[in-house]
Parts: C-alpha cells; structure tokens; sequence
C-alpha cells in the first residue's frame, strides 16, 4: 500500500484503508466460530495499510523544523487510542451477560457477544472515513521547497535547517534502488528490532508479573496490571506533548534513538529485579516497579517518535510510501513472531530447573539483547541522517 500511494497518491490509499476497517470490522462482530474470526481479520490487515501511509503523510506535511512535534502527536494520538479503546471494548463486550436486563437471552447482542464493541469501533472508523473523504488533503503532487509551504498543517518553529538534497533515481528503478540504500536498510531494521522486542516485553511482562514470588514472579493481579499500564500511558502523554519536542530539537533524532535505546536495555533488564523486594511488602513492589515502568514508557515514546523521524528521513519524497510500507512489513512480521518468542522463552526459564541467570531472569535478559543490538546498529549511520532528503530535478 505504500507503494501504491507513491502512484494514486495518499488520500485514496487512506480512505481504502478506512473503508477496508470499516467493512472488515463489521464483519468481525458477526463472528461465530475461530475460522471465520481468522478470515475478517486477515482480510482487514490486507485492506488497511495506513500506518505506514499515514507516518508518511505526516512526513509531508512536516519539514526539519517540525518533524518531532508533528510524529510526538502521532504518538500521542496513538496513545490515547491505546487507553481509551480497550477500555470502551472491555465496557461494551458481551452485553448480554454484564447487562441482562437491556440485552436478554435470545437477543442480537447476547447471541453476538462482541457485536456491540465492533459496531462502535465501525463507527468511529466511519467517521474518520468521513473526515478524510471530506477534509484531507492531497500531498503526493504537492511541491514543496526546503523552507517553505503554503499552509502548512503544523506550524513551524522559527529557526531553519538546511536539507539534505539527493538526485532522484528514474522512476522505474526506484523501487529496486531503495533495498540497497544503508539508510533504508539500518532504519528498517531498528524500526522492526524495536517493534519485535516491545511486544515481547509487553507480552512477557503480563504472563510474569501474576507469577508468585516462588516462580519469579511479583504477585500483581490484573487490576494491579491495568493501574501499571496506565500509569504508563499517562507518562505517554506528558511525554509526547510536553518533554519529546524540545528534547529531539535539541539533540536530533539519531543521538536521542541511539541513548534511549542503551535505556531501554538497562530498564528491561532490571525488570526482573523487582522480585526481589516482594517480601519487603506491597508498597515497595509498587514503588519499584511504578518506576521502572514509567522510565520505560518515556524511553519507549524516545525510539518509536524518533525511529518514524529517521525512516522518512531515510528516504526521498518519490519513494517515500514505498519505504514506509517496506519498515512496516517487517515490523509487522517480527511483531507477530514475538508473543510466541516471549511465550517460549518465559516456560523454558521457569520451567527448566537452572539457577541464575537461566531461571526466569533469562527472557528479560534475552529481550535486553535487541535494544543493545539497536543501540550498536545506530553507529552505522551517519548524522545528515538528521535532516530530510530532497530531490534536485
């Protein structure tokens, strides 16, 4: 899909994808058995490619000057959807058994128990089909220059940066080219390293923190899980707003990536350590972790904002979609394997009957290796990667 909107554009690529998620959600409110369920979902992530499409109208619509403040809203906006939409979802599923008086046996909501929660979220989706069929406008054939737009969508802030000029390749071989760009490639791959090893850190962390004291565990129970995550979220969103823009102005991009990365490895290999204040009481497992969680929320917002920076930069404008539906494949494609990674690794270590460092310590151990992998991969590129390309025709 990004591909194709280096060629039809980004608005008609978006709206597919909105009316895809629209059809396809639907749909999945109908399901009845596993088969059906697997078959809407899959055909809704081939008909939705607009994450990728939407980083890369946010790039276009952004310059040197505003690219950090313009990603940290993405980041926010993602944020705030990833709070408030699990909790409408868990409110509005299977009505029939939380709300029998309004949805008795034998009605349509209590005989399609995640009806109700899909219906919402088809509408919402219509609505943002709406918006952009209505509002948003075209940048694919929109020429900008290195310090002007007319009417740009986020203000610009007032000091001015030169860009990085690259020749535009002929545009048939664009798409060949692009695979062999050290840019293209290194940003990818910090990209998908760092979605493969966030999930597996988000999935590990839910099956090891309910564990007991005596098989590595911390004892939290789901509600102690939730007010974790959102503590997280809030940190989120002060950090995107507040704290990400300036930071990133700053430093730039690479350097903050680079030592948020080398963060995120400390933080989640002290995770573990949190077991061992269980038997000083409640309190200090609430402290310790309260606070590894909220430095690990602020150094997650540092590598994903500043990664989506990096990819567009990586890149020229002609091939821009291509480049961000290529990261998003494989990001796509390691996040999908690292739940069951996660899964693996966690019964083997408590399952296996070593001591240290091979008992439950031993996943988050594994999982620290990838931002380490990240943080040396970040040495491979060079500093203009900090400023856009643009083409000299």
């Amino acid at each position: 899909w990004g591909a194709v909107s280096d060629r039809i554009g980004r608005r008609p690529v978006l709206l597919i994808g909105l009316g895809g998620n629209f059809l396809m959600i639907f749909l999945f409110g109908w399901s009845k058995d596993l088969w059906y369920a697997i078959l809407a979902r899959s055909l809704n992530g081939f008909l939705n490619g607009n994450i990728g499409v939407v980083k890369t109208y946010l790039s276009e619509i952004t310059d040197n000057t505003n690219s950090a403040k313009g990603f940290s809203i993405f980041g926010l906006s993602w944020g705030v959807g990833l709070i408030i939409g699990p909790s409408i979802g868990g409110f509005l599923s299977r009505p029939g058994v939380t709300a029998p008086h309004i949805f008795p046996k034998g009605s349509l909501f209590a005989e399609f128990p995640y009806l109700l929660p899909c219906l919402f979220s088809a509408f919402v989706t219509l609505v943002g089909f709406i918006l952009g069929l209505t509002v948003l406008k075209e940048t694919v054939h929109v020429k900008k220059d290195a310090g002007r737009e007319e009417n740009p969508l986020i203000p610009k802030s007032h000091n001015k940066n030169n860009l990085e000029v690259e020749h535009s390749e002929p545009k048939e071989l664009q798409c060949v080219t692009f695979f062999k760009s050290r840019d293209i490639i290194v940003t990818t791959m910090l990209y998908s390293l760092l979605c493969f090893y966030k999930m597996m850190i988000d999935e590990g962390f839910a099956i090891w923190a309910p564990l007991d004291r005596k098989n590595g565990g911390i004892e939290l129970s789901p509600t102690d899980l939730g007010v974790v995550y959102a503590a997280a979220g809030v940190t989120s969103i002060i950090t995107q707003f507040f704290i990400f823009p300036p930071i990133i102005k700053r430093l730039g991009s690479l350097f903050v990536y680079r030592w948020s990365s080398l963060g995120m490895f400390v933080v989640i290999a002290v995770f573990p350590l949190t077991n061992m204040v269980v038997d000083v009481g409640s309190w200090a497992v609430w402290l310790v972790i309260l606070i590894i969680f909220i430095v690990f929320a602020l150094m997650s917002n540092f590598v994903f904002v500043t990664v989506m920076v990096l990819i567009n930069n990586s890149s020229s404008p002609s091939s821009l979609g291509a480049v961000n539906g290529f990261a998003q494949t494989w990001a796509s494609l390691l996040r999908a394997a690292a739940p069951s990674a996660a899964g693996y690794l966690l019964a083997w270590s408590l399952t296996n009957g070593y001591s240290f460092p091979l008992n439950f310590y031993f996943t988050f151990f594994v999982i620290a290796l990838f931002p380490a992998i990240c943080f040396g991969l970040t040495f491979v590129l060079d500093k203009s990667i900090d400023k856009r390309k643009v083409e000299a025709h």
